[in-house]
C-alpha cells in the first residue's frame, strides 16, 4: 500500500490559511542531514478580491496533497499569484502542478530568481519580478517585500501581509521535526534544538546574512503578529522572542560554563585521558557536553554541531591515523570549517600517539585557519601526563 502523508489546513487568520505537510518519509534533509525527528512544509493561502495568492508549494512529490488541501478552502483555478518567497525545490516542487490547475496564475519572486524558475519550472505567464524593499496590492492585499538574500540562497526574500500582520519568512525562523500544534513556543526546549540544528545545518555557512536579515526585520518597522516560515511552527505572541533566538544562534552565543569534548577513541588511549580531564571540569562546576566516536557508537554530527555552537569551549582530541589526525576527527573539522565560518570559539587540542604524528600540526593548523582560539594544544604518547591535564584545566577558565 502506497504512504499517505498527512496535511493540516487551518485558518489562521480571518481568510489566511496554513496549508502544512508532515512529511515523515524524510531522513535526510538535503540528502545530508539526519533528521529522524522528520520536517513540515508549510505554504499559506490569503483570500482577496475575486481570486486566491499561494504563497510557497510543498516539495514535488507532494504535488497532489497540495492540491487536495488548496480543495478544502478553494478552487485552484482562482489562484491568481503564486508568491515564491525562495527557490529551493521544497519550497517550489509543486509548482508546476499548482499552474496547471491555476492557468490565470502568475509568479511573484524576486528579479534574480528568474533564471532559475525558468531553467526549472515552465513559467507560462509573465513574471511579477520584485526588488529591494518593495509593495505590491494583489487582489486588494496589500502585501511588502523584504529581500533578505544569501539566507540561503541570493533570491530570498521575506513577504508581509499588511492587514493581518503576517510575516512569511520561508526558511528563517523555521525547523525540523513534526511539531503537535501549528504554533512553536520558545518554552519548548526540544523543539528549539530542533530549530537551532536546522539554523546551522542549513544555514549555518551563511550566519551573518541571518543576523541581517534580522536586523532588517527590526528596522522595518513592521506590525507583526505571526511569524510564518515555510517549516516547522508559527511563531505568535512575542515576535521579539524568536527574533533574539535566531540572532543568538547565529551569533554563536555560548552558554556559560559549558564545554564539549568531542573526542574519536580506538582503543583507549584518547577516552581514557579525556576522562581525567572531564572529571576535573565537573568538579569546577563546569556544565560538560560528550561527543564520543568510538567503536560502537557514532553519534549524528548534526548533535556535535549544536553542541559546539553552545559552547564556551570545546576540547577536540583524537587519536593518530596514518601520521594524521583520525578520519572521523577530520570530518569534525570540515564540518566546522563549513558551519562556523566567522565564528570565533576557544578550543583545546589532544593527541595521542604511539611512535610519531603529524597530527596535532595539522589540528593546529586548521583549527588556526578558520579563525578558532586555541587555548591548549597537547600531544602525548598514549597516555596524558598531569602537567598536560594541569596545562589544559588552567586554559578552560
Amino acid at each position: 500500500m502506497a504512504h499517505v502523508a498527512s496535511y493540516i489546513v487551518s485558518e489562521i487568520s480571518d481568510g489566511v490559511y496554513l496549508l502544512r505537510l508532515n512529511d515523515d518519509r524524510t531522513q535526510y534533509f538535503e540528502s545530508l542531514w539526519h533528521i529522524p525527528e522528520h520536517i513540515v512544509y508549510n505554504a499559506y493561502l490569503i483570500e482577496g478580491d475575486g481570486g486566491w495568492i499561494l504563497i510557497d508549494t510543498w516539495k514535488g512529490n507532494f504535488a497532489e496533497e497540495l492540491l487536495n488541501a488548496i480543495r478544502e478552502v478553494a478552487d485552484p483555478s482562482k489562484i491568481k499569484y503564486v508568491i515564491l518567497n525562495h527557490a529551493e525545490p521544497d519550497h517550489t516542487g509543486s509548482l508546476v502542478e499548482v499552474l496547471e490547475k491555476s492557468p490565470e496564475a502568475r509568479v511573484v519572486a524576486h528579479s534574480s530568481a528568474e533564471k532559475v524558475l525558468h531553467a526549472k519550472h515552465s513559467l507560462r505567464n509573465e513574471l511579477v519580478k520584485v526588488e529591494g524593499r518593495s509593495r505590491l496590492s494583489l487582489l486588494g492585499v496589500e502585501l511588502e517585500f523584504m529581500h533578505v538574500p544569501w539566507v540561503h540562497w541570493p533570491e530570498t526574500i521575506f513577504t508581509y501581509q499588511h492587514n493581518a500582520g503576517i510575516l512569511y519568512t520561508c526558511d528563517v525562523f523555521g525547523s525540523y521535526s513534526i511539531p503537535p500544534g501549528i504554533y512553536a513556543s520558545p518554552d519548548d526546549q526540544a523543539y528549539l534544538r530542533y530549530a537551532e540544528k536546522y539554523l546551522l545545518t542549513v544555514m549555518g555557512f551563511y550566519r551573518k546574512f541571518v543576523i541581517s536579515a534580522i536586523e532588517k526585520v527590526r528596522s522595518a518597522n513592521l506590525k507583526v503578529s505571526i511569524i510564518a516560515p515555510s517549516h516547522g511552527g508559527l511563531w505568535r505572541g512575542d515576535i521579539e522572542a524568536p527574533l533574539r533566538l535566531f540572532e543568538k544562534w547565529a551569533k554563536a552565543e555560548p552558554v556559560p560554563g559549558t564545554v564539549l569534548i568531542a573526542y574519536v577513541t580506538m582503543y583507549g588511549s584518547v577516552e581514557s585521558s579525556v576522562g581525567r580531564i572531564a572529571r576535573a571540569l565537573s568538579a569546577m562546576g563546569k556544565r560538560v557536553l560528550y561527543h564520543a566516536i568510538n567503536d560502537t557508537v557514532h553519534p549524528d554530527v548534526e548533535d556535535f554541531i549544536v553542541d559546539a555552537n553552545e559552547s564556551e569551549y570545546i576540547v577536540l582530541a583524537t587519536p593518530t591515523y596514518d601520521n594524521e589526525p583520525h578520519p572521523e576527527m577530520l570530518r569534525l573539522l570540515e564540518v566546522m570549517k563549513q558551519k562556523f565560518r566567522g565564528i570565533r570559539k576557544k578550543v583545546v587540542i589532544m593527541v595521542s600517539y604511539g611512535w610519531g604524528s603529524n597530527a596535532q600540526r595539522t589540528m593546529e593548523r586548521e583549527l588556526s585557519q578558520m579563525g578558532m582560539e586555541i587555548v591548549a594544544s597537547e600531544a602525548f604518547r598514549e597516555r596524558i601526563s598531569d602537567e598536560q591535564v594541569d596545562r589544559i584545566l588552567s586554559a578552560i577558565r
